[in-house]
């Protein structure tokens, strides 16, 4: 029986680790993008004002790893 549940925490914390390094190679990949995510959501038309004040709100002034 602690075989089993031995072999079931080892699952579950390999589980974990494939969700936790997937979400770092998806987050740190959308930075190497090119463009500015603010921008691309308000459109050519918008201000540099208005993107700086949207970048500011969404926290995209911030480095990527405090926004991780």
């Amino acid at each position: 029986m602690i075989h089993i549940l031995k072999i079931v925490a080892q699952r579950i914390a390999l589980g974990l680790l494939t969700l936790f390094a997937i979400s770092l190679i998806i987050t740190f990949g959308v930075e190497l993008l090119p463009g500015d995510l603010a921008e691309a959501i308000l459109g050519q038309g918008a201000t540099p004002e208005t993107v700086k004040v949207f970048r500011t709100e969404l926290g995209l002034d911030k480095p990527a790893h405090l926004r991780y």
